[in-house]
């Protein structure tokens, strides 16, 4: 891949010297691999011989358990000075003598008593019996170093490094000269093309300077000017003509494009155009005033380039299919970018030869009507609520608050038939007291209730620990009386009406104290929701932040299936014998939360107790 760009000469020299250093490489690889194995085949062979004649000048020193003459047969080793250690073993495979005499037991192996050697980095070792009249005495073992081969093999490899070198010199010398003969012709063929590229000067012509391959080639490209010498000519002829009736061309499409562009741009609606990569080809003027673009640096752009954002709205999907011939609508398309609906249409636009090459988008806005139909849903929705309202007031007229009239009706009746009897007076009497107070109560709450429906009180920032304490003062009585507990984490301070937040949370503790058999104890928490948390309650603002407060009791609970019943006005799940009230607490404490545009839930176990969950904006 490196030859490819180089010039010529070097390329040639660069073969040569290769290819001369690639052969004597190889021959003398395979030169000092021969040696090495020669050397190894060699000294192996000495090796073993010396261990046979030592092994054989040794028996009799093990068969007369004699040391010393062992000692001395060893010491002969010191003619050999690859030799590094020896050691007879005895029969027994202790060492019975050692060479040097000196060196330590713990450099020797233990005893083989077969024959055997081998190759380790620096050194051969081998191991030969000791044998008398097939009388096995003990064994030899011998250690020779392998530095001489090493050294040998360095010198050979210096010395074939050494003819290399002056191989490729020589090489290069040669190959300097002997290449200008190929190289030589190509460079001057390639210098009259690179004069007749820059000068345009097609009547130039190449010198030929042999009858080779190259004489061909030069030939060849002399003949080639001369043909496009003669097309040049004919090409600026046809060039004039062409360029007449494009200037002619040119002006007619002008005219026209003007046209078109007056009429696009008069529209009310957003058109714009793309190309099949989907990049901007015409922006209409009503789309850079309704958007504030800068049209200069869109032209040519892709839209995701510029919008990454549309990927996931739905446009990009509708732009795709209609690459593929499918026109598209949209009936209400909220645009990432802007934040604004439109009425889309995506036509494909297509050339002479029924080939899609771009899409045409119109935009109509549609903001005003969704505004409009909004506010129209919005007042829907409160005429059904308020509806909802009167018919449960409606109810409470024509049920609840009749109720105790009527018992009061009734009582005094009987007190009138009765005010001799004493006893009978103080009964009625007592009757009529209690349907006096449930129908004040009821009075009562229903005026509550319908304020906080009309509330026009500000919104102040309020602290809930201080709401919190003023009520544990309120309720401090009952706490004694029931010896309940209310344990609270540390509450926020947010934007709201405090009025109404004491009233949120002196009926949701005052419901935990009155729904109970045991000692009440009531916790409250409270903490920060996450994004993530917010996904939960799709109710919610996502750029709004909130805190999730809860109330958590022992008491009598409720089932599951009336955690939303619960909060409807007036509805009761336990007899006014069992536990007091009017059922308009919960649906209070709904309102308030409604007014400051949070959510209100409960979870109940029954005999365990319930948690109301309040969700509030800071």
């Amino acid at each position: 891949m490196r030859l490819k760009d180089t010039p010529i000469q070097r390329k040639l020299m660069s073969v040569i010297l290769l290819t001369c250093g690639v052969v004597l490489f190889l021959v003398c690889s395979v030169y000092i691999i021969m040696e090495f194995v020669y050397f190894r085949e060699n000294l192996k062979d000495n090796m073993i011989t010396l261990s046979a004649v030592i092994a054989s000048n040794s028996s009799a020193a093990l068969a007369f358990d004699s040391p010393d003459d062992a000692q001395d047969v060893l010491n002969a080793l010191d003619a050999e000075k690859n030799i590094l250690a020896a050691c007879l073993y005895d029969n027994d495979g202790k060492i019975f003598a050692k060479y040097p005499a000196g060196i330590p037991d713990s450099i020797f192996p233990p005893a083989q008593r077969a024959k055997n050697y081998a190759f380790n980095n620096r050194d051969l070792v081998v191991f030969h019996p000791v044998i008398q009249k097939d009388e096995y005495l003990g064994s030899l073992f011998l250690k020779s170093d392998l530095n001489v081969m090493y050294e040998q093999l360095t010198l050979y490899a210096i010395i074939a490094i050494s003819m290399i070198a002056l191989s490729l010199l020589l090489a290069f010398l040669i190959s300097k000269r002997l290449q200008k003969g190929i190289s030589g012709p190509i460079l001057a063929l390639q210098k009259t093309a690179r004069v007749i590229s820059e000068d345009h000067d097609y009547a130039v012509r190449a010198t030929k300077s042999g009858n080779d391959e190259i004489g061909a080639l030069t030939d060849a490209f002399n003949k080639m000017l001369t043909q496009i010498e003669r097309q040049n000519l004919e090409i600026k002829t046809f060039n004039q003509n062409l360029e007449q009736k494009v200037n002619e061309r040119t002006i007619e499409l002008k005219k026209q494009n003007e046209f078109v562009e007056t009429i696009i741009n008069s529209s009310v609606d957003l058109i714009v155009v793309f190309d099949k990569e989907l990049r901007y080809m015409m922006i209409n003027k009503r789309a850079i005033e309704f958007n504030n673009l800068h049209v200069e640096g869109m032209i040519g752009k892709k839209l995701i380039d510029l919008y990454p954002a549309l990927v996931n709205s739905g446009m990009y999907e509708k732009l795709k299919a209609t690459l593929q011939g499918e026109p598209g609508y949209d009936e209400k398309y909220l645009s990432p970018v802007s934040h604004k609906y439109f009425e889309n249409y995506y036509i494909p636009l297509r050339d002479s030869e029924n080939e899609i090459y771009g899409i045409l988008v119109i935009s109509h806005d549609i903001n005003k009507i969704l505004e409009t139909n909004q506010e129209l849903e919005k007042v829907n929705a409160e005429l059904l609520k308020s509806n909802r309202d009167l018919e449960q007031f409606a109810y409470v007229a024509s049920h609840d608050l009749q109720e105790p009239l009527r018992k009061i009706q009734t009582f005094t009746q009987l007190l009138g038939d009765n005010l001799e009897n004493e006893a009978q007076v103080e009964k009625y009497k007592d009757k009529i007291n209690q349907s006096s107070a449930r129908m004040k109560q009821l009075i009562q709450d229903m005026l509550n209730f319908s304020r906080i429906s009309n509330s026009e009180d500000a919104f102040v920032d309020t602290d809930l620990n201080l709401v919190l304490e003023n009520l544990v003062t309120d309720f401090e009585l009952v706490l004694h009386e029931t010896n309940g507990k209310i344990n609270a984490e540390k509450l926020p301070v947010i934007n709201g009406i405090p009025m109404q937040l004491t009233q949120l949370f002196a009926n949701i503790i005052g419901n935990s104290l009155k729904y109970t058999k045991r000692n009440p104890v009531i916790e409250i928490t409270s903490k920060n929701l996450s994004v993530e948390e917010l996904k939960e309650y799709p109710g919610l603002n996502p750029k709004q932040l909130y805190y999730k407060i809860q109330f958590r009791d022992n008491g009598i609970g409720f089932e599951p299936q009336y955690s939303e019943q619960i909060f409807a006005i007036f509805q009761r799940l336990h007899g006014k014998q069992d536990f007091s009230g009017t059922g308009i607490g919960l649906a209070l404490c709904k309102k308030i939360v409604e007014n400051h545009h949070g959510i209100i839930f409960a979870e109940g176990v029954p005999d365990e107790g319930s948690t109301f969950t309040i969700i509030l904006p800071a």
